[in-house]
């Protein structure tokens, strides 16, 4: 699962340029219908029909598939939300300041992938302040909406190797974030389904009901990089996110890594716990399409100059990826 973190301090009001954190814990939460031998279908739809039938489902449970060609070409929408209630502390050269922090962050990315070149748009990185208690009898008064990282033009990435570099277009940014990202350019592939997750579930079927411990070892199939920590995860029903067919599971557990990255060049150090939520994993590919999850997050990011954010709190997290093979 691609598990995210309190995007800690971009919402530091004063550092608007940082769209951090990587939520890690992110889980999917609840798709709906328990079992039985029929599909069921969450709040995102029905199975694609033509999908359904690459469904590899017996009386006995399913195999969730890594055996297909996984795409060489993709089009993904990534969608996420942290309802967050958090103290920020920031530490600088200009001295110490700690913010309470409340509100919505949303952040919606396009990435397209066409064999060794993948292009990639940040379309919305705003921060939702909720309407004060005691001004929401006036119905006049809407919540006040900051924008923390415009829009900018797509930058696209090229493969030559093994390294990843933007071109010439991306201008001086471009040029330092192929600086910053080449060394984690396929962890990024991977968090973002972009390319398939290197561990996966095996070919045993799986059973609605059936719980799986996932250790140390087998973490990376649920939150990409080294992460350290145990989650369990229970197989509740079968559904889909934009008819995709997924198995989804309920999860709980806690995690930590180091310097996880994002498209924006942010690295962030994460302590996550997962009280509850729920992840909806592809039956078709080795890839995680949904998570819901209620999270308590500790974040750091900064250093080497810059100012350290951390941000302590708890988390409400959704992710969906509209994940389409692109007509050729």
């Amino acid at each position: 699962m691609k598990f995210h973190t309190i995007p800690i301090a971009l919402l530091a009001l004063s550092i608007p340029s940082c769209d951090k954190a990587r939520s890690l814990a992110g889980r999917a939460r609840s798709a709906v219908g328990s079992g039985g031998d029929k599909n069921t279908a969450d709040d995102s739809g029905k199975v694609d029909p033509s999908l359904e039938k690459l469904v590899d489902r017996t009386a006995e449970g399913v195999v969730f598939r890594k055996d297909l060609p996984f795409p060489t070409r993709l089009d993904v929408k990534v969608t996420r939300t942290h309802e967050v209630v958090s103290r920020v502390f920031e530490t600088s050269i200009l001295g110490n300041t700690t913010t309470s922090l409340k509100g919505r962050q949303t952040t919606v990315t396009h990435l397209e992938r066409a064999g060794d070149q993948v292009r990639y748009t940040l379309l919305e990185s705003s921060f939702t302040e909720p309407v004060p208690e005691e001004q929401k009898k006036d119905k006049t008064k809407k919540p006040a909406v900051r924008q923390l990282v415009a829009p900018g033009a797509p930058l696209t990435y090229q493969r030559d190797g093994s390294k990843w570099t933007a071109d010439g277009s991306g201008g001086f940014r471009g040029a330092t974030l192929s600086k910053q990202l080449s060394p984690v350019f396929d962890l990024l592939l991977e968090e973002n389904s972009l390319a398939p997750r290197k561990l996966w579930l095996g070919k045993k079927r799986i059973q609605i009901g059936t719980e799986i411990e996932v250790p140390k070892d087998l973490l990376p199939m649920l939150v990409t990089g080294n992460p350290e920590g145990k989650y369990t995860i229970r197989l509740d029903s079968i559904g889909a996110v934009h008819g995709h067919p997924c198995g989804v599971f309920t999860v709980h557990g806690s995690h930590k890594r180091q310097r996880v990255p994002d498209f924006e060049g942010n690295f962030t150090d994460e302590e996550v716990s997962v009280g509850s939520g729920r992840i909806w994993l592809s039956l078709l590919h080795p890839v995680i399409l949904k998570e819901e999850t209620d999270t308590v997050q500790d974040c750091r990011t900064g250093g080497n100059g810059s100012p350290v954010i951390r941000s302590q709190g708890t988390a409400k997290v959704s992710l969906t990826k509209d994940w389409k093979i692109p007509a050729k």
